[in-house]
């Protein structure tokens, strides 16, 4: 069984219809997803790298997405 530490007082970064992140104030982020209520603790160069990744993710995600002869896809 996992012990859960709760963190200290939070302060609200950003807060929307998708998502929520507050810092604690031992520096950890908490990115929760507002539809189905989970949350990430992140270090604050792990929630960088994830944010830079979900805009590049964002950036191609109208692009038209190419089928392989196995049936699956790539978007590259």
């Amino acid at each position: 069984m996992s012990t859960k530490t709760p963190c200290g007082a939070h302060t609200e970064i950003l807060s929307n219809n998708a998502v929520r992140v507050t810092r604690c104030n031992c520096g950890t982020l908490h990115l929760t997803l507002v539809a189905n209520g989970v949350t990430v603790r992140l270090s604050g160069e792990n929630f960088k790298k994830i944010a830079q990744s979900l805009m590049a993710a964002h950036d191609k995600i109208d692009e038209p997405v190419e089928y392989s002869a196995t049936g699956s896809t790539s978007i590259n």
